[in-house]
């Protein structure tokens, strides 16, 4: 190979791909095998963010949690918890909230435990493939992002 095909080869692999609108990660591979849920506020009165879906991802074995964190970098990233099962519910919490998935009608309760009064709030889930579920998770981020002027 000629040196002017080795420069041009190694300058295209170390290009700069900091001008994506978006920049978006796979799956992280421990949930391969695992089911998504994407999980649709019960309360759409407003267009505040608490009306926003949530996206959690759990592992083949279902003893962890990844939960889509929308708001990192524009970038989808997912947080990672421990899953504590009973025969009906999924639970995982961490500093200032509490998370359960019914295990049978697949609706999902979280709790803010970080205010003076706790405030909760309900969704229902639905099931897919945790592909699918990045996916939705891409395309709300990309709405979230679309009416930023900068």
């Amino acid at each position: 190979m000629s040196l002017a095909g080795i420069v041009a080869v190694s300058t295209s692999a170390a290009a700069d791909t900091t001008n994506r609108a978006l920049q978006v990660s796979p799956v992280p591979g421990i949930f391969v095998g695992g089911v998504g849920l994407l999980c649709e506020p019960h309360n759409t009165d407003s267009n505040s963010g608490e009306n926003r879906p949530e996206f959690l991802l759990l592992t083949k074995n279902r003893e962890s949690l990844g939960w889509a964190n929308l708001f990192n970098d524009d970038d989808i990233s997912y947080q990672m918890l421990a899953v504590a099962k009973t025969p009906d519910y999924y639970t995982a919490s961490q500093d200032s909230f509490d998370l359960r998935v019914h295990r049978k009608d697949l609706t999902l309760s979280l709790k803010d435990t970080s205010a003076t009064t706790a405030s909760a709030s309900a969704f229902s889930c639905m099931t897919m493939s945790i592909s699918d579920l990045h996916k939705a998770a891409t395309a709300e981020l990309r709405l979230l992002l679309s009416g930023n002027k900068i």
